[in-house]
């Protein structure tokens, strides 16, 4: 018995903010990604600005105006897996993403979790997340309908009894806002397990 296709197919606008150029393991991990993902109609959206939040919020109108039903974030510094939306379609969730590395020498990741891991999901399932990164995530677009403009945007984090601020990213303004606004965000750990951020190392002689 084969499953019932949808009227019509899942439209899905592919945003990834950039500068001149793309790495070419993000877009041949992207392009293996779209053929792997049936019964889909893609968009893809670009915008170029040196200010990553006017790109991400200048994404959303453009999705909207394509009358897109998912937006899905997808940095140029970023090599997903094939499966990577099938993945994240499949659990139907309205926020659900990958808790990444960055691009950096100690060993953190760009989102925050909400729960500490068990042994069980440390590989696998779903991981409430308290912060999700932006870099590569699946987002419904009603959410949108639910939330104030401008949906991404930087701002200064205070520290209780301290002089001390520090950036708050665009991403975990977003957060915010969703949680404020009702929603859960998700990890696929699966996917997180497998997605690579591109970053550049330098080498010299001797070096292993």
């Amino acid at each position: 018995m084969t499953a019932n296709k949808p009227d019509k197919p899942i439209k899905i606008a592919i945003c990834f903010p950039s500068g001149a150029m793309v790495h070419v393991d993000f877009m041949i991990s992207t392009s293996i990604m779209m053929q792997h993902t049936p019964d889909v109609e893609f968009i893809l959206i670009n915008n170029k600005s040196p200010n990553i939040a006017v790109s991400r919020n200048a994404s959303v109108a453009m999705a909207q105006e394509a009358k897109a039903d998912y937006l899905f974030f997808l940095d140029s510094d970023m090599d997903v897996p094939p499966d990577t939306l099938i993945r994240l379609l499949s659990h139907n969730k309205d926020i659900i993403g990958a808790n990444y590395r960055k691009r950096s020498e100690d060993i953190g990741y760009a989102g925050v979790e909400k729960v500490k891991k068990s042994d069980d999901l440390t590989d696998h399932g779903l991981l409430p997340a308290m912060l999700i990164p932006t870099g590569c995530i699946l987002i419904k677009m009603s959410v949108f309908d639910k939330l104030s403009k401008p949906y991404f945007l930087f701002a200064l984090r205070e520290y209780e009894g301290s002089e001390q601020k520090s950036l708050f990213g665009e991403d975990y303004v977003f957060s915010v806002k969703a949680i404020n606004a009702g929603y859960q965000l998700w990890f696929d750990m699966d996917v997180t397990q497998k997605v690579k951020h591109i970053g550049q190392l330098p080498y010299t002689l001797g070096s292993d």
